[in-house]
């Protein structure tokens, strides 16, 4: 599939980016020249990733660039996101549809500026598996995607299930070492529908012990945040999980 967009005012980048043809285009998160420390320095030569939850693309276009061959996966719908059940507030469907969109057009204006291979598949996440993606793969990455929806241990389990030897999961900061989640949503905050939970690294090392992972590491770093309702710089952490 390849629909490259007509221009760039068709986009909108979840990622800050700089191509090589219609320049540098701001997005929602800034990790230019950081790629490698978000992703606990692992190695991507010869290998073969699935980026779930592309968005621009950027994590997928990096790691090509690293050598890896890569599938990106993305949600097909809007009516697959998942916001808080406000009394007060009203899921923008259209709106959602609309931002969708424009992140699958910058993919493909990505996609061909940088002149990647990189296939991407569409589903939701919670029917993610082998068999929609292709088969499975050497690493699986999982980037800033749990914070946006209701049920990360059934979303990790779809993405574990393509996962031959490394899943890296990038998500908010949360060091604690009991196996517990922490809410994001706040009552006064409808405005941040989008953010249900952040997960303990206690949570982390016994949910992935139960997928069948046998080694876990974390590390954390502060990244770039451009949303205006968030900190500018955010604390994150990088879980590195091996079978």
């Amino acid at each position: 599939m390849d629909r490259t967009p007509i221009a760039a005012e068709d986009c909108d980048f979840y990622h800050s980016v700089d191509l090589p043809l219609s320049g540098f285009h701001v997005g929602a998160w800034d990790l230019r020249g950081r790629f490698d420390e978000y992703v606990a320095h692992q190695p991507f030569d010869g290998k073969t990733v699935l980026d779930v939850g592309t968005a621009s693309g950027f994590l997928t276009f990096e790691a090509e660039r690293r050598g890896a061959t890569v599938t990106s996966f993305d949600a097909a719908e809007a009516t697959s996101w998942w916001v808080l059940p406000f009394r007060s507030f009203e899921a923008d469907v259209d709106m959602h549809r609309s931002l969708l969109e424009r992140w699958k057009n910058s993919y493909w204006l990505c996609h061909s500026e940088f002149e990647s291979s990189a296939e991407c598949v569409y589903g939701d996440i919670y029917d993610l598996s082998p068999d929609l993606v292709g088969g499975t793969f050497d690493v699986v990455l999982v980037g800033q995607i749990l914070v946006h929806l209701p049920d990360a241990i059934s979303a990790l389990a779809a993405a574990a299930s393509c996962c031959r030897d490394t899943m890296i999961v990038v998500e908010g900061n949360y060091a604690n070492d009991a196996p517990v989640a922490a809410l994001c949503g706040r009552a006064d905050r409808p405005d941040v529908s989008y953010a249900w939970y952040h997960y303990s690294h206690g949570w982390y090392r016994e949910i992935l012990a139960i997928l069948g992972f046998s080694k876990v590491a974390i590390t954390t770093g502060n990244f770039r945040c451009n949303v205006s309702t968030h900190e500018a710089d955010i604390e994150l952490a990088t879980v590195v999980a091996s079978r």
